[in-house]
C-alpha cells in the first residue's frame, strides 16, 4: 500500500472507494473527557499544517455528516498483534499504545483502549492529512499498529550545546510526530554542567547557560502531555570536568591526572573520587534533585568512558551510585561500561559501541587508540550478553545521528519548500564528527535491532534509542539538519516490524516528509538519494 505513515504500521489493509476527504469544519467527536486535550490538539496541527479548521465536539456525532470519531475501548481485532517488548519507560502497561484506525467513504473512526494509544493514532491520521494532496483525503483503509518496542528514544546531549526549554520542547514535537516516547536527556559532560543542582552557592558563573528546576518540570510535563517520558542522565565518574570546575572541593589530588593511553600518546582524565566525603555528600543531593524533579522510574547514571580512573576505583564508585539511586526509589541505567562493576538481574544497560568505521584518512595512532577502546567495548558486550540483562540498543553505525552524511545533498536548495534555510552544503561539510566515517542514509537505515547483541540474544533487547552528541552543533537548526532524516528511520525500527517496510518503501516515505518538516520551520539534510517531495 503506497502510504505516507511512518513508522510504518503493523497492518495497513486498503479499503474500497475514494477515502475520507476532511473539509472546513468536518467535526471530531469524541466522548471521554480525558481525550480533550488530544482531539484538541489535533484539530489544531491540522489547522496550521493544512489551513482547514476542525471542530472537536465532546458528545455523538452528527450522523448525516462526515466526521471523525474517537472511541476509548479496547480494538477487538481478530489476529492479535504481538505485545510490546522490552521495558516500559514510564512503567506503565506497554501495550497503551495499540489502536484501530478505520477509514471509510464519509467516516474515520479511531479506537483505542487508552489515551496514549488515542494520541498514536491521530498522529498516524496527521499524517496522512498534511503529507498528501491539497485535496486532504485520506485513503481508505483499515489500520491496525502497536508498537514492536516498548522503549524508543533519543539521547539528546544539552552540555556540550546548550538548548532553550523552547527549542527543546521542538525536539518533544518530533519525537510525538515519529511515536517516540523517551527523551534522554544527557544533562552534564566535561564542557558544562548546566543544572542548578549541585552548583556552589554563589550560583552560575556569569553568562552561563542552565536549566532552573522549574524548567526541568516544565518539560517533563510538557512531554509527558505527548506521551513522551524524560529520562535523566547525569554523567559519572568520567566526563566531569565541568563538575569539578565548579566544585574544586571534589579535587582529591589525584582524580585530575594525565594517563598513557598508548605508548607516546598521553590523555587528561578527570573523575569522581569514591574515597573522597565530598564526592557522595554532592551526588546524593544533585540525584535525590533530579529524582525529585523526574517522575519516571529510571535514573541514567552514565558511567561511560572511564578513562585514567583506576579500575577498583571505577567499580567501588558504580556499585555505590547503583545503591543510592535504587535508594532514591528509581531503577539505574547506565552505559555498556558500567557492566564492569558487575550485573545483577535488575540493573539495565545501554549499549553503544561494538565497533567504529573510521574514515580512510585516519592516522594510525588514532586507528590504534580506537582498536584498543573498541577491544574494551566488545569485552563490555559480551559481558551484558552473558548476564542477560535488559539492553537498551543503541549501536553507534546506525544510531548515532552525528555521523556526517555520505551522499551529498540535493542539486535544489530549500527555498521551495518553504524554508529559510540554505546552507545544505556548509552544513554536510561541517557537522558530524570526523572521527567517523560518513555513512549514507540508507546506510543507517539497515540494521535489524534484534540482531545487536548476536545470535539467540534477541530477547535481550528492551528498546532502541538514538543519540545526537553536540560536539560539532552551534544551534538548533544544526541539530535537526542532523536529526533529520535519519531520526525517523530509528523510530521505523523500534516501532515496526521487521517485515513492515524496506529501504525503497521507507525512501518513498520519506519524500513526503519533507513537507511536513517545512511546515514545522525545521532545516533537514535534502540528501541526494531521495526524490523530496
Amino acid at each position: 500500500m503506497d502510504h505516507a505513515v511512518i513508522p510504518a504500521p503493523a497492518r495497513f489493509d486498503t479499503g474500497d472507494g475514494p477515502g475520507f476527504a476532511f473539509r472546513p469544519g468536518t467535526v471530531v467527536a469524541y466522548a471521554e473527557t480525558s481525550i480533550a486535550p488530544l482531539a484538541g490538539r489535533f484539530c489544531t496541527q491540522v489547522s496550521r499544517r493544512t489551513g482547514l479548521r476542525l471542530a472537536p465536539i465532546q458528545g455523538n456525532r452528527a450522523s448525516d455528516e462526515p466526521s471523525v470519531t474517537i472511541e476509548l475501548a479496547a480494538p477487538h481485532e481478530p489476529g492479535e498483534l504481538p505485545s510490546p517488548a522490552g521495558l516500559s519507560p514510564d512503567g506503565g502497561d506497554p501495550a497503551a499504545e495499540r489502536y484501530l484506525l478505520l477509514i471509510e467513504d464519509g467516516r474515520v473512526v479511531l479506537r483505542a483502549a487508552e489515551p496514549a494509544g488515542v494520541a498514536r493514532g491521530l498522529t498516524t491520521l496527521l499524517q496522512l492529512v498534511a503529507s498528501g494532496t491539497e485535496e486532504f483525503r485520506v485513503p481508505a483503509a483499515r489500520i491496525l499498529d502497536a508498537p514492536r518496542y516498548a522503549w524508543r528514544g533519543l539521547s539528546l546531549d544539552v552540555a556540550r550545546t546548550f538548548f532553550t526549554v523552547e527549542e527543546i520542547r521542538r525536539v518533544i514535537d518530533l519525537l510525538e510526530l515519529y511515536k517516540l516516547n523517551v527523551l534522554h536527556l544527557h544533562l552534564t559532560d566535561d564542557q558544562a554542567w548546566p543544572l542548578a543542582l549541585g552548583r556552589p552557592a554563589v550560583g552560575p558563573a556569569p553568562g552561563a547557560p542552565f536549566y532552573r528546576d522549574e524548567d526541568l518540570r516544565d518539560l517533563v510535563g510538557y512531554a509527558a502531555d505527548r506521551f513522551v517520558t524524560i529520562v535523566p542522565e547525569i554523567d559519572t565518574p568520567g566526563h566531569t570536568a565541568a563538575l569539578l570546575r565548579l566544585r574544586p572541593d571534589l579535587k582529591s589530588g589525584r582524580n585530575e591526572v594525565e594517563y598513557e593511553f598508548l605508548p607516546g600518546h598521553r590523555r587528561r582524565a578527570v573523575w569522581l573520587d569514591p574515597e573522597l566525603p565530598a564526592t557522595f555528600e554532592l551526588m546524593e543531593q544533585v540525584l535525590a534533585g533530579v529524582a525529585a524533579i523526574f517522575p519516571g522510574p529510571y535514573l541514567h547514571i552514565g558511567a561511560d568512558e572511564p578513562r585514567g580512573m583506576p579500575d577498583e576505583d571505577y567499580v567501588s564508585y558504580v556499585r555505590r551510585l547503583r545503591r543510592l539511586v535504587r535508594f532514591l526509589g528509581k531503577q539505574p541505567l547506565g552505559w555498556q561500561e558500567s557492566a564492569r562493576a558487575g550485573l545483577g538481574p535488575d540493573d539495565v544497560v545501554q549499549l553503544w559501541l561494538t565497533g567504529i568505521d573510521l574514515p580512510a584518512s585516519a592516522p594510525p595512532q588514532v586507528r590504534a587508540q580506537v582498536e584498543a577502546e573498541v577491544a574494551l567495548s566488545r569485552r563490555d558486550a559480551e559481558t551484558v550478553a552473558a548476564a542477560s540483562v535488559p539492553v537498551i540498543v543503541s549501536p553507534l553505525a546506525h544510531c548515532y545521528l552525528d555521523v556526517p552524511y555520505a551522499e551529498p545533498p540535493a542539486d535544489t536548495g530549500q527555498a521551495d519548500t518553504g524554508q529559510a534555510d540554505t546552507g545544505q552544503a556548509e552544513r554536510h561539510g561541517r557537522l558530524g564528527l570526523r572521527v567517523y566515517a560518513p555513512k549514507t542514509v540508507a546506510d543507517s537505515f539497515g540494521w535489524e535491532p534484534a540482531d545487536t547483541l548476536g545470535p539467540g540474544r534477541a530477547a535481550q533487547v528492551a528498546g532502541v534509542e538514538a543519540a545526537i552528541w553536540a560536539e560539532t552543533i552551534s544551534g538548533f537548526d544544526d541539530l535537526s539538519f542532523l536529526l533529520l532524516p535519519r531520526l525517523p528511520g530509528v523510530a521505523h525500527r523500534a516501532w515496526s516490524l521487521p517485515e513492515a517496510s524496506g529501504w525503497a518503501g521507507h525512501r518513498d516515505r520519506l519524500a513526503r516528509h519533507g513537507r511536513l518538516w517545512a511546515q514545522d520551520g525545521l532545516t533537514y539534510f535534502r540528501a541526494s538519494t531521495v526524490d523530496w517531495a
